[in-house]
């Protein structure tokens, strides 16, 4: 038998990648949260003069409390709720239940089923039931003192520690980073992962939405994995349509209907990169009206407002693209990896790239549906 193996499910937290300093972290946090509910409970219970003031879930409790705080039976309600509910439960079962060999189960079992109805499952509680069968105590002061007092007490010193050293606790879900958030998929994912969960059928210790943002941050680093591997000129149109500075306004525009494209790189002689003009430019700065000529259109809007140097360009070009373009203009170099695009597309808006080599000669275009069309073919590979 390779006991190896047979023991290989044991070792789940162990093979997890965490730091040493969460050890000392977790260890710490045990000793200062056990420590000050040692010290006070013993204190409440001297001056009230009862003996039982500790509960026999307290280091059950502080592990949960101090290893994980983000699991749903370390929260507040859980742990005060669960060892209220259990220590209910189990007193109640030695008053009723005379063998402790039939009053032990029915105190699990009820208990665990009261935490789940009530939405306060914590798994340490169960201990606190079978305490007070196996104890024998029948009274209900119990459940308040040291059960009670323990739990909050536990509870304040876990939200101090736990605070203190960069923790969330109570637990709220982190949000995802910008860069990580798809847009409008929030709803949807969380969806489809209870669907997912729901098939299992059993209990999971972790968050939905905490699973949800695991998720999104493995599907984020499995993207940029792949998109690292790709360059832009793999994924440029190439070779690029372009015009230059002399080019008639009414044949740049005729390009971008006849080939349904929405920009056309400006270029010099030396298929250098010196402008760029878009069709937003042609409707928002031209304001074309087809009850007029194209050309109508154009010279009207030359007329306004003209600087002396745009009046000097215009001279030198009358209706040609060097009056209307865009310049400067943001390029990509051909050997950047399309990761580089994800801010340039989706923080800065840009809608198109030049794309030069190392001479600074372009050499194709990028648009937002050339990296779309790169983020699905990389989806397909995986």
């Amino acid at each position: 038998m390779n006991l190896k193996k047979f023991f290989e499910p044991l070792n789940i937290l162990n093979s997890t990648p965490v730091p040493w300093s969460e050890h000392w972290r977790s260890a710490i946090g045990g000793l200062l949260g056990g420590g000050l509910v040692a010290f006070l409970a013993k204190f409440i219970g001297d001056f009230v003069q009862i003996n039982e003031w500790a509960m026999a879930s307290l280091g059950a409790s502080a592990l949960l409390i101090f290893v994980l705080p983000s699991s749903p039976m370390a929260q507040p309600k859980a742990v005060i709720g669960g060892n209220i509910i259990s220590a209910l439960v189990g007193i109640s079962c030695a008053i009723f239940i005379q063998d402790p060999r039939i009053g032990v189960p029915v105190a699990i079992g009820v208990s665990i089923f009261a935490m789940l109805f009530f939405n306060c499952l914590h798994a340490p509680a169960a201990a606190t039931a079978l305490s007070a069968v196996l104890g024998h105590i029948i009274s209900y002061r119990f459940a308040l003192f040291p059960v009670l007092i323990d739990s909050v007490l536990l509870v304040l010193a876990g939200i101090i520690y736990n605070r203190a050293t960069g923790k969330s606790y109570p637990h709220i879900p982190q949000a995802p980073s910008p860069q990580a958030k798809p847009k409008n998929t929030s709803q949807d994912d969380s969806s489809e992962l209870n669907s997912v969960l729901a098939q299992y059928k059993e209990f999971f210790d972790i968050n939905t939405d905490d699973l949800t943002n695991i998720i999104k941050q493995v599907e984020l680093r499995a993207y940029e994995q792949k998109l690292k591997s790709i360059t832009c000129s793999k994924i440029m149109s190439a070779p690029a349509i372009t015009v230059q500075m002399a080019t008639p306004l009414e044949k740049a525009w005729i390009l971008l209907r006849k080939n349904h494209i929405k920009a056309l790189p400006v270029v010099d002689k030396n298929s250098r990169v010196i402008g760029v003009i878009t069709l937003e430019d042609f409707l928002q700065y031209a304001a074309v009206d087809f009850d007029q000529t194209f050309g109508q259109r154009i010279k009207g809007f030359m007329r306004q407002g003209l600087t002396r140097s745009s009046a000097k360009l215009m001279d030198a070009y009358p209706n040609a693209v060097g009056q209307v373009m865009r310049k400067p203009v943001r390029v990509i170099s051909s050997n950047r990896n399309a990761l580089d695009l994800v801010d340039i597309f989706e923080g800065h808006g840009h809608h198109h790239l030049p794309v030069i080599d190392q001479n600074q000669t372009l050499v194709g275009i990028l648009t937002q549906s050339d990296f779309v069309r790169a983020i699905h073919s990389s989806l397909q590979s995986t």
